[in-house]
């Protein structure tokens, strides 16, 4: 069974009921157990009971059983970054170029011809939106939003059917809020919610890029300044501390949502939400399900690809028969935040697995079988070596280290015992508070595969970054490098993506003299620019459009 299901179904009672994705045999139906609530051909998101889980997998016509897998903010790069920002500084000054300090330069208008994207819905998935900004609203001050959906909380009467959790905050009612003296307050949304540094939302400054109209004074970006938006803010059914970041339920069902209040009319829809783990071979349900969507007309998905390269957390190796080859995985010191560990190789091979604690002690997991971490009477975690993954054939090893294990150097020992192909990809699922990231040593470590998880679809536009603010425009030293597993070219296209200045959210405590602008970099400031122009295209072809 997979991991994190497993995780999930031993993490509560019985009669709870959970959030789960189902991949069927063509033409069959889910289970009785399931509550369906969104479908994406032979892919849905259902609910169930945590003791239905099991018998589900064992239902005829069921071919993968999933777990909400968490997604994480994203690390927008502030400008107190700038030492980790650039492409190869160390190689500026052999180059004769040095890094501008500024922000990139405004772009010039666009021309008159090029159009707004009226007629076009942007759906954005992400975190924190200022419906309250001057780039989202019209002259007369309504708002821009077609609908909020905020998923967080359960029981609430504005809960959407057939989703059934968080608040839906529709024009008519954001529009009521704006013209309150305290619109949050009025909203019961207040975009803060969404920005854990106190810097600006991560959503706010992406939708400026892609669609903010630029009535902010000194706003230089906004491309579908007709467009309507619609945004989802991202979070996770019973995922702990991990709840307000949001899964891969979420963010299937978010994309539907979206969907849905398209209604028929054009629609981009815009992910910069990511993880690291999963096979990179576009093959996890999340991505089917995605692929299976982009056959409709007239959508089409962009993802930012991640800004993973220099972050130390995939290595990949060749292992031949009877040879051994050893990952060291670097837990910081003070670390009581959870670590997760995956490595993928061949389903033809057969590899004997073992993990070395800090303090020496080991533990051996055999193909097929699982084991819980526990040396004494303290769960450390769990220790996972399926045979088959379903989706992609491969085997696969996961290793979780709850908050009560060591911190420290471990070490992950594999050998070939059956050797067929040899090849393993290992990658380090991202921190949720990014303060206590573990890491391969810089030496194991490499750039290569370094997608995002979920941008490895095959009907998706996968996004990378580029320094806009010198002429020879390199890639940022941050971005993401392919290819995916399988060898496809991620990511797709390059934008700009360093020292982008665009609206700053709503402090927590309001105004006070901050500029309503900021700079940030990363692939999530790249991919809206894509975004824009796709919403651009899609409005100026005046009639739906596939991608092929």
């Amino acid at each position: 069974m997979d991991p994190w299901l497993w995780e999930l179904y031993e993490s509560g009672p019985p009669d709870d009921e959970v959030s789960v994705i189902l991949r069927l045999e063509k033409g069959a139906e889910p289970p009785p157990s399931a509550r369906v609530v969104s479908r994406f051909g032979d892919i849905v998101t259902a609910r169930m009971r945590r003791s239905d889980i099991i018998p589900a997998r064992q239902s005829p016509g069921v071919l993968s059983v999933k777990a909400g897998e968490p997604v994480t903010l994203p690390r927008a790069f502030e400008e107190a970054d700038e030492a980790r920002l650039g492409a190869a500084e160390e190689a500026d000054e052999d180059m004769g170029l040095e890094a501008s300090r500024a922000p990139m330069a405004a772009r010039s208008s666009l021309s008159p011809e090029v159009g707004d994207g009226r007629g076009v819905v942007v759906g954005i998935c992400d975190w924190g939106f200022d419906f309250t900004h001057a780039n989202f609203r019209n002259a007369d001050g309504t708002t821009r939003l077609q609908a909020l959906w905020d998923q967080r909380g359960f029981g609430d009467p504005l809960a959407p059917a057939p989703y059934n959790l968080g608040r839906l905050l529709t024009r008519e009612a954001i529009n009521a809020a704006l013209a309150e003296p305290d619109p949050p307050a009025a909203l019961g949304y207040h975009p803060a919610s969404g920005d854990p540094t106190d810097t600006g939302s991560h959503g706010t400054h992406v939708a400026d890029i892609l669609a903010g109209n630029r009535r902010e004074p000194g706003s230089e970006v906004g491309l579908a300044s007709g467009a309507d938006i619609v945004f989802v803010h991202l979070a996770a059914q019973k995922l702990g501390e991990l709840g307000n970041l949001g899964d891969s339920v979420g963010l299937l069902e978010g994309l539907d949502f979206i969907r849905q209040q398209a209604a028929g009319r054009p629609c981009v829809l815009h992910l910069s939400a990511g993880k690291t783990g999963g096979p990179h071979l576009g093959t996890t349900l999340l991505e089917r399900g995605v692929d299976a969507m982009l056959q409709e007309p007239g959508i089409v998905l962009i993802q930012s690809v991640g800004n993973y390269a220099d972050a130390a957390m995939h290595t990949h190796a060749r292992v031949g028969p009877d040879q051994q080859h050893t990952l060291d995985w670097l837990i910081p010191e003070g670390d009581r935040t959870p670590n997760e560990l995956e490595i993928w190789y061949s389903g033809q091979d057969v590899f004997e697995v073992k993990l070395i604690a800090p303090d020496g002690r080991d533990f051996s997991v055999a193909l097929g079988d699982r084991l819980p971490l526990r040396p004494g009477s303290t769960l450390w975690g769990n220790f996972y070596h399926r045979l088959h993954e379903p989706n992609s054939g491969l085997n696969h090893v996961v290793v979780f280290l709850y908050t009560a294990a060591p911190s420290g150097r471990w070490r992950v020992v594999l050998r070939g015992r059956d050797v067929v192909d040899g090849r393993l990809h290992a990658w380090i699922e991202r921190d949720v508070a990014g303060r206590y990231q573990s890491r391969f040593p810089r030496a194991l470590a490499s750039s290569r595969y370094t997608t995002n998880t979920i941008c490895n679809c095959f009907r998706a536009i996968a996004v990378g970054a580029y320094d806009g603010t010198r002429p020879d425009r390199p890639p940022t030293r941050f971005s993401s490098r392919g290819p995916t597993a399988d060898g496809r070219q991620k990511p797709e296209i390059a934008a700009p993506g360093l020292r982008i200045k665009a609206a700053r959210s709503l402090p927590r405590d309001g105004w006070r003299g901050e500029p309503r602008l900021c700079v940030k970099s990363g692939t999530s400031m790249a991919a809206p620019w894509v975004s824009g122009t796709v919403a651009l295209m899609l409005a100026a072809a005046g009639r739906p459009l596939t991608i092929h």
